[in-house]
């Protein structure tokens, strides 16, 4: 796990951010060369000029002002219910991240305000659609930026939403008078996909490690074959990510008792290379966002004493990065379909839909009707974001990467996965009880569950069965759902 993603974790969950004063020191030395360099070159691109397709309107000097403001106005148009309080944190936080490198000409107190809410609590309120991904996320950060002058809504600490104005009174804070150059900077740029997308990669990596937990109990449960998983065999393949999964599996399964079918269905014998891809293509994406999110996508910046502009606001790598991603996650709970579909049929030795009592009671029957539903879903929601570029702005932002709604699919179907997993959890549990047969080295999430079971009881429908299973991966993870 990379070092910032963690980081960006902890503070999207409430950790405290420190700055110190060498990094504010380079804020205001930045500030002084980029007005230095603004005066030089005269025209410089949102600085003094319209934005986009406005490029070339030149300001007047009275206007300058006038014009941050508007800006955050007519920028902040997203729509749909607010988004979940760690996305918009750690967005927050990757702008601060941004501002303090010292190329977006930006004054120290703009970067102290934003510190200020995020060790204070005070989340701004975040709708959710708006954002092509291009130039950056301006719509998103346009509402955390309003935030920060006093106008808009936020969360309170307490979850309290409560007008912006209020919350500054609340503190004893005065709402910032942006200057120029100081609204674009704060809007421009993907740190709000990246945020979602990087939070939503340390979601999948734990969640990942914990499926190789549970997954041996149903592969014993209908008692497959050990050979897939043998990492000597898995190794032939040339797939290390794949024989490091097995390597996993064969730790657990090693000195149990060997199946009796001449092969199990692939979704059982398969696992190592399935989930090795996964890991592969988490590693990938989690080296790649460590990057950017060690980088600036704000534009224009300041680089060896010239103000430049160029395309870094392109938010392109993030989306492809949460389509391959969310293309992972569709798999894998397509494979967990697969794997209760054929534990509740004859064919895996046990009984009947895992019914105590087959026809009068339906076992577990619709827990895979439902996951069936999940899988439907997610299959279409897995349809890649980062083609579906729509020209905005008149055509001057003619190829939009869409990077936002592909990070905030990604993080949806984590959450899917994660219940399906649970579903897998609650029916390798169901049929390790029907057995009576459970292994040492397989008692711990066993026991886990049937702690939140203390008796199976007829009275007890399967949504609360599922929902307590549910639960119980949730902890597990060390997280909690943010979309369902």
């Amino acid at each position: 796990m990379r070092a910032v993603l963690k980081e960006i974790w902890d503070v999207g969950r409430g950790k405290r951010v420190v700055v110190s004063e060498g990094d504010l020191e380079r804020v205001r030395l930045g500030r002084e060369e980029f007005l230095e360099s603004a005066e030089r070159q005269g025209v410089v691109y949102g600085f003094n000029t319209g934005l986009g397709k406005l490029a070339d309107v030149v300001l007047k000097e009275e206007d300058l002002l006038r014009f941050q403001h508007l800006t955050l106005k007519s920028h902040a148009t997203s729509t749909g219910s607010p988004l979940p309080v760690p996305y918009v944190r750690a967005a927050m936080y990757l702008r601060v991240k941004n501002l303090l490198k010292g190329v977006s000409g930006v004054r120290p107190e703009v970067v102290s305000r934003m510190v200020d809410f995020l060790n204070l609590g005070i989340t701004p309120v975040v709708p959710e659609r708006g954002s092509v991904g291009a130039s950056g996320d301006l719509s998103p950060n346009a509402h955390i930026a309003l935030s920060l002058i006093g106008d808009g809504w936020v969360f309170l600490r307490d979850g309290r939403k409560v007008p912006s104005i209020v919350a500054h009174r609340m503190y004893g804070m005065t709402p910032l008078e942006l200057r120029p150059r100081e609204a674009l900077a704060l809007i421009n740029g993907f740190t709000f996909s990246l945020a979602v997308a990087a939070l939503n990669t340390y979601r999948l990596h734990r969640v990942l490690n914990l499926q190789n937990e549970i997954f041996p109990l149903l592969w014993y449960a209908v008692r497959g074959r050990k050979s897939p998983f043998n990492p000597e065999v898995v190794g032939v393949m040339g797939d290390r990510y794949a024989q490091d999964v097995a390597k996993r599996i064969w730790k657990v399964i090693r000195d149990l008792p060997d199946g009796n079918r001449v092969q199990d269905p692939y979704s059982f014998r398969a696992y190592p290379q399935v989930v090795g891809v996964a890991f592969r293509s988490l590693e990938w994406a989690q080296r790649t966002l460590a990057d950017l999110c060690e980088g600036v996508s704000d534009n224009p910046v300041l680089v060896n004493g010239e103000i430049h502009s160029s395309g870094n606001f392109h938010g392109q790598t993030v989306a492809v990065m949460s389509d391959t991603l969310s293309n992972v996650l569709a798999s894998l709970i397509g494979m967990v379909d697969r794997r209760l579909h054929f534990t509740l049929s004859p064919d895996s030795g046990l009984p009947h839909m895992l019914s105590r009592n087959a026809g009068v009671d339906s076992g577990l029957m619709m827990l895979q009707v439902a996951v069936s539903s999940v899988f439907a879903e997610a299959k279409v929601m897995a349809t890649p974001f980062s083609f579906q570029s729509s020209p905005t702005s008149a055509g001057q932002e003619d190829w939009v990467p869409m990077s936002l709604s592909a990070a905030l699919r990604f993080g949806k179907l984590v959450d899917m996965f994660t219940e399906v997993l649970a579903a897998e959890l609650l029916t390798a549990y169901r049929a390790l009880a029907l057995t009576g047969d459970v292994p040492e080295v397989l008692s711990h999430h066993y026991t886990g569950l049937k702690e939140r079971f203390p008796q199976y009881r007829k009275g007890l429908s399967l949504h609360e069965e599922w929902k307590l299973a549910r639960d119980y991966v949730y902890a597990k993870a060390g997280f909690t759902a943010l979309h369902l």
